[in-house]
């Protein structure tokens, strides 16, 4: 018997991060110590107990027959995903409910965010889940592109040890790319950042993948499909596939989410470059941002653009908000963090109402 139905999911928890981010607004300074992992534990539990759904939740019915699979078999439905392969079929065996297995997702794709969220910013790890949970993707991934998900929130967490730590850092994008294998282009800008981290550079190309995209776009999708630097067959497969009329995205060049993408990176541009604001861990997360963000801009008309824009999407909320917690010399800071909070959910909120 489902306690809440699956129709009622999506209103609940949308209408759910818009209040507490207008409650948060509205009481900045109020002490938020354990408000993060209450509302942690909350959205795991509610994510993570849903009904089966593939009305709703898209692709949830399709992991859940491979699981039952998985009980009886060895089949390597999910390619060079093995971790992901080797955690169902642990839970598979084990005779565990999908239910549980499904939790177990939750934990790592809500947990591992509260958890980034806590060590980049200690005290204000609130104000950073809020913009995670309320960027334009986090609903999507937590219930239906689920090992994509998982995999992004421990690149977060890998992000999060790059200059504390960078074993931990290796340790954890090397899970991520064996959970998800599109994780292989942030964690190759993450690398990358290690290298060189001149934020300038970056803004530079991000630029120049704009004008390539809307020059040579075609012959771009054309030759990166074909280039080997996306190794899953399926996903080469959405730069060059018919496009299909029932899929999530529409085609062609995406100004609207090209305006939403460039918002973390104008405001990274002009509290590094302009103001001097030089955090490590802020330029490691905004790097690769912008360098993962220009790949998907190359292959912007690509059937399916969502799933390459959220390569580095997953990162915006935190890229967002992070100089307004961070960097104490902002002018009006609590103006700007109200706004940044209220812009990244509200335009959440829009495109859900109007069926994006």
């Amino acid at each position: 018997m489902e306690i809440i139905p699956a129709s009622f999911y999506a209103p609940i928890f949308y209408n759910l991060v818009l209040l507490l981010v207008l409650f948060k607004c509205a009481q900045l300074h109020a002490n938020s110590k354990n408000t993060l992992w209450i509302l942690a534990f909350f959205l795991i539990f509610f994510l993570g107990l849903r009904p089966l759904s593939g009305r709703h939740f898209i692709d949830m019915t399709t992991y859940a027959s491979v699981y039952e699979m998985l009980k009886y078999d060895t089949g390597d439905y999910f390619g060079k995903d093995w971790i992901f392969t080797k955690l169902m079929q642990l839970f598979a065996r084990l005779n565990f409910s999908v239910h549980i297995f499904f939790l177990v997702v939750e934990v790592i794709y809500v947990g591992f965010s509260a958890w980034a969220c806590k060590r980049i910013f200690n005290k204000y790890g609130y104000f950073g889940f809020l913009a995670i949970i309320g960027a334009f993707s986090f609903y999507t991934y937590g219930v239906n592109g689920i090992r994509n998900g998982m995999a992004a929130s421990i690149v977060i967490l890998a992000l999060s040890y790059l200059d504390a730590n960078k074993w931990k850092a290796v340790l954890w994008a090397f899970v991520a790319v064996n959970v998800h294998n599109s994780m292989l282009l942030p964690v190759a800008a993450m690398i990358a950042c290690l290298a060189h981290n001149n934020t300038k550079h970056y803004f530079y190309f991000w630029v120049l993948s704009i004008v390539v995209s809307a020059t040579v776009g075609s012959t771009m999708e054309t030759l990166i499909a074909g280039s080997g630097l996306v190794e899953d067959d399926r996903f080469a497969g959405y730069l060059t596939a018919e496009t299909d009329k029932a899929s999530f995205s529409s085609t062609g060049f995406r100004w609207d989410f090209l305006l939403y993408s460039c918002v973390p990176i104008l405001i990274g541009y002009y509290y590094v470059v302009k103001k001097g604001f030089q955090d490590k861990t802020y330029l490691f997360f905004l790097n690769t941002y912008i360098l993962a963000n220009s790949f998907w801009v190359m292959v912007i008309r690509a059937n399916f653009s969502n799933r390459f824009a959220y390569l580095s999407w997953f990162l915006y909320g935190i890229v967002l908000v992070y100089p307004f917690l961070k960097c104490e010399y902002v002018k009006g800071r609590d103006a700007k963090l109200r706004l940044v909070l209220l812009g990244n959910v509200a335009f959440t909120y829009f495109m859900w109402l109007i069926g994006k």
